[in-house]
């Protein structure tokens, strides 16, 4: 069960891109958009959390790391992909939340005394490289703004590193629907309020086809289904190898993003991602040598 869950897990997140870039390219506020899919998707999680691990409610560790996912990834790491998201292909963005692994490993080493080997620096190393080409060639290739929503999407990699970290960290017994639901209703009420600053409510906000399609998807799927695999594969893995996801995802996003909506990324652009990804994939073997 658990290959099965992380197998679905990455493919569901490969399409998550795609789904996120129809709803921005049809006319959706990004902040409200995605704060409307976090809020739809709490309404199943939380009840499912009242009814299958009530005992979490009364669980201050619970409580906390559920505030520090919903304000940091939720909030602010998924508000900056979607605004990110405006900017840039579909591909593009996940080839740049590749180096995630990267910056976990970092934060595990100096958090969870996760030692960071020769062979995993090497990797490291790659992989940064591989993102200094990401930022060339976006810059290069595709524009000033794709570089623009580049820098966006890697704040997004920062902010989100902590979260996941002190969940593996602190977060064994606190069950992923709690999690998952309390975050993500913290999330859309952080997100509500930014919106709010940044004039989206005088926005139209169309409810055309691939806008509900977007959100619908999105919540059921990308929200619901993924982050209760997520949570409880995070208890039982490794925070580097569920950080691996990142390997998996951009190529399945890169290849929906071409035949779904004819994107095209530079020889540069690609050059980068490639590196990025060949540095997941050192990572994972220089992890599996230590093991």
């Amino acid at each position: 069960m658990t290959a099965l869950g992380y197998v679905l897990l990455c493919l569901i997140w490969g399409s998550t891109w795609l789904a996120i870039k129809v709803g921005l390219d049809a006319g959706m506020p990004p902040l409200l958009g995605v704060a409307l899919r976090f809020f739809l998707a709490s309404l199943v999680l939380v009840p499912l959390a009242w009814w299958r691990a009530r005992a979490a409610f009364r669980d201050p560790v619970a409580w906390r790391l559920a505030l520090l996912v919903g304000v940091a990834s939720f909030g602010f790491g998924y508000g900056c992909t979607y605004i990110g998201g405006m900017y840039v292909p579909s591909g593009l963005g996940s080839l740049t939340f590749g180096v995630f692994p990267f910056w976990v490993a970092v934060l595990a080493h100096f958090i969870l005394g996760d030692r960071l080997s020769a062979g995993k620096l090497l990797a490291i190393a790659v992989g940064l490289g591989g993102l200094v080409t990401l930022y060339s060639g976006s810059l290069r290739e595709l524009g000033p703004d794709t570089f623009f929503g580049v820098a966006i999407i890697t704040s997004s990699v920062l902010v989100q590193g902590f979260s996941q970290i002190y969940v593996k960290r602190d977060g064994a017994n606190v069950p992923a629907a709690f999690l998952s639901g309390i975050g993500e209703l913290t999330g859309s009420i952080v997100l509500v309020g930014v919106a709010g600053l940044r004039g989206e409510f005088s926005q139209p906000f169309p409810l055309t086809t691939p806008v509900v399609a977007s959100i619908a998807y999105l919540a059921v799927f990308g929200s619901i289904v993924t982050f209760l695999i997520y949570y409880s594969l995070l208890k039982r893995l490794s925070a580097t190898l569920m950080a691996m996801v990142a390997l998996i995802t951009p190529p399945i996003a890169v290849l929906l993003g071409i035949v779904f909506k004819g994107e095209k990324l530079g020889v540069i652009t690609l050059t980068g991602g490639g590196l990025v990804l060949l540095g997941v994939l050192l990572f994972q073997v220089a992890e599996r040598r230590a093991r």
